[in-house]
């Protein structure tokens, strides 16, 4: 099928892009540093299929846009929040990696998600083939370790391959946005109820990351960052996924919608965290310049103490000189009877 080619070839290229940011040694430092990774990890694939899931059956969406919603939600972490964590100031090492972790476990954790939230939503006619999961998600796995690979052997090229993936991922998305909304324009003006939990799904996902990396007690930077990774999900693996459950045209167009109303509220919603992010790091900044205004002001003080020392030391000096000047007999008697002691301090 054309529709399953187009996906499938983007995919293969984002993740080769993905891949090539990463090297074995940011996983050898993910075991070292593991808190962070592990909370990123946790938030993406135990929060965000709960909250989809919840947003499913508390607005009565039909079967196929909540199993659409859940294939959003079950997903992995998107590249896009390697871009914002980057104009956030957040820990972008740690979204890179937090994201790659994702994707390579998605392999396992995307199915069993489906399997635990799906019920509800599936019957004889409507449902998602477990050979449906089985290519778009080979085509995640072998790119990436393609893309390490590249990197290895060549920095250079895989820093070509890491920047046209994310120009082509940025295209690709706009242009299938404008594509669905041409193509389903009925679909995409009359149901509001996708409306709403296209524009929920991040912010309540972004916001429960944030307070469970608070409660887990990690830095600033790292909160940003996992914030951003559990809200921001792969929406064009949920698309190829769903290209691949769905063949024809009419039953893509229907299950097609919420991906792409979230990938707009996706754009929306990121650029207003990446702006309340960056309003934060600067009194971040105040903050930390005002602690080492005072470190240094601790830290002058002995020193104005020490010519104050030095001072007193001169003046009990100067004092022994007149003091010596104003006796000059006792000076001389002192000479003529240590001659010899005189002379080796002259």
């Amino acid at each position: 099928d054309a529709l399953q080619l187009v996906f499938g070839i983007i995919v293969v290229v984002l993740m080769l892009g993905l891949g090539a940011a990463m090297s074995p040694k940011d996983f050898k430092a993910a075991l070292r540093m593991w808190k962070a990774p592990m909370v990123a990890v946790l938030c993406q694939f135990i929060l965000m299929p709960l909250i989809s899931f919840g947003l499913a059956l508390g607005l009565g969406v039909t079967k196929e846009q909540g199993l659409s919603m859940l294939v959003v939600g079950c997903s992995p972490g998107g590249s896009t929040s390697n871009l914002f964590a980057y104009y956030s100031r957040a820990d972008l090492p740690l979204s890179i990696l937090a994201t790659s972790l994702s994707t390579l476990l998605s392999v396992a954790f995307m199915p069993l998600c489906l399997f635990i939230y799906s019920g509800p939503f599936t019957d004889e006619t409507v449902e998602i083939p477990l050979t449906s999961l089985v290519m778009p998600l080979s085509l995640v796995i072998v790119p990436v370790m393609m893309g390490m690979g590249i990197r290895h052997f060549s920095q250079k090229v895989a820093l070509c391959m890491e920047k046209a993936a994310s120009v082509l991922g940025t295209i690709f998305l706009l242009a299938a946005l404008v594509m669905g909304v041409v193509s389903n324009y009925d679909l995409f003006t009359d149901h509001w109820k996708l409306w709403v939990a296209s524009a929920l799904l991040m912010p309540v996902g972004s916001t429960l990351g944030y307070v469970n990396a608070r409660v887990a007690q990690l830095p600033p930077k790292a909160c940003r960052t996992i914030c951003l990774e559990t809200g921001l999900q792969n929406s064009t693996l949920a698309l190829t996924i769903l290209a691949f459950s769905f063949g024809d045209t009419e039953s893509f167009g229907a299950v097609s919608v919420f991906p792409l109303l979230y990938s707009l509220f996706l754009l929306i919603d990121g650029v207003l965290i990446t702006i309340l992010f960056r309003f934060l790091s600067r009194n971040e900044g105040i903050e930390d310049s005002g602690n080492n205004a005072e470190g240094k002001e601790k830290a002058e003080e002995p020193s104005e103490q020490k010519p104050q020392s030095r001072m007193s030391s001169e003046a009990k000096a100067e004092s022994v000189v007149s003091e010596k000047e104003d006796s000059p007999d006792r000076n001389t008697s002192v000479a003529e009877h240590k001659p010899g002691h005189f002379a080796s301090v002259v």
